[in-house]
């Protein structure tokens, strides 16, 4: 839990956070408006959001009225994290051919880096010393409770950074071996995925819900769909440059046809499936972002009443459990999955309910 969350908690920790009222939100927020920039306000609104299921008009009031001071303080931050030849490792990531969403990773997270290692110690990504990276990583594991995963992303940006452009190689080697956690995803039932889709009324949200499950599709798989992509006739979606750069072909739900007509008709085929209402400089439509489609979940779970914390990739667990659970061999759903290796499909054995999978007890 970060800091700022904490503090709000041993203010009022038997009021929070369920019962802590706006005007004492607003209170600790004023009182330290000095310290507060939007990477923190956002991990509290969200905390709120997200973990609580609640949300609170206090943080959109106070974001509107505090929104310049925000805005400086970001771009005093963006400044602080800029680092040598960032834009020559991005290209060198684009020419290797990886995966928009990959390289976003890597390069925010070596802008991350680089601002801490000045603050704390002094050096920066180029300069900085194996002992300095020992104390980073430290720091990342015992501090900040950082997940192995986010551990590794570190570790090999900072290796591909500093031996490939900033041709001052490192090798990180006390960060190797780290073991990925093996944790299993939330699975919602099939009733649940109906209450979800019933408590849906506005159209777009509904069909982005519905594709992510029915079809098994990734969040930036449905951000970037097209509609040339979708084909009602033959019920087949077609992922261009999936994960890995790969194209693939998935099913499209018959259920879904008749409202998906709906809301595509008179589109060209070249549009995307999902805009977002606001434009480009240009004038231009948007893909939307990842987090108006994770708040639509979030909301629907709320209004559903369903407690299980769930995130739109668990759609996608579910839609293969749910096909392995019906009796669809494995080998066809790492198909529609597009996973390189049968290793990572089988997790959803692990996922099945045994009761449907038909395996009794031998008692």
């Amino acid at each position: 839990m970060l800091s700022i969350i904490k503090e709000l908690q041993s203010l009022h920790p038997k009021k929070f956070p369920k019962y802590i009222s706006n005007i004492e939100i607003e209170t600790f927020l004023n009182q330290n408006k000095a310290r507060i920039d939007s990477e923190n306000f956002k991990e509290l609104k969200d905390f709120f959001l997200i973990n609580q299921k609640l949300s609170r008009s206090i943080f959109t009031n106070w974001e509107k009225q505090n929104k310049d001071l925000l805005l400086y303080k970001e771009s005093i931050q963006k400044q602080k994290r800029e680092y040598p030849l960032q834009n020559e490792f991005e290209e060198l990531l684009k020419l290797r051919k990886y995966s928009p969403r990959t390289i976003k990773a890597y390069t925010n997270t070596l802008k991350i880096i680089n601002e801490i290692l000045t603050k704390n110690w002094n050096t920066d990504l180029v300069n900085a010393s194996l002992e300095d990276f020992k104390e980073y990583f430290k720091y990342l594991s015992i501090e900040k409770k950082t997940s192995n995963s986010g551990i590794r992303i570190a570790r090999f940006s900072i290796e591909y950074y500093r031996n490939e452009i900033a041709l001052k190689p490192i090798r990180l080697d006390f960060a190797y071996g780290i073991r990925k956690e093996e944790h299993l995803p939330t699975i919602f039932s099939q009733s649940e995925i109906h209450k979800i889709l019933q408590s849906i009324t506005n159209l777009k949200h509904k069909m982005m819900i519905s594709l992510l499950y029915s079809s098994g599709l990734r969040l930036s798989e449905v951000i970037h769909l097209k509609v040339r992509d979708m084909d009602c006739h033959e019920k087949i979606i077609t992922v261009r440059s999936g994960k890995g750069n790969k194209d693939r072909i998935t099913v499209l739900s018959e259920k879904i046809i008749s409202d998906l007509s709906v809301f595509l008709e008179d589109r060209k085929p070249n549009e995307l499936v999902f805009v977002s209402n606001q434009k480009s400089n240009t004038g231009k439509d948007r893909p939307l972002s990842s987090r108006s489609i994770e708040n639509v979940l979030q909301k629907a779970l709320v209004k559903a009443k369903i407690s299980k914390k769930g995130t739109p990739h668990d759609l996608r667990h579910s839609f293969a459990t749910h096909l392995l659970e019906s009796g669809t061999d494995i080998h066809l759903i790492q198909k529609l999955l597009g996973h390189k290796n049968i290793s990572t499909t089988t997790i959803y054995t692990k996922l099945a309910n045994p009761k449907v999978a038909g395996v009794k007890s031998p008692l």
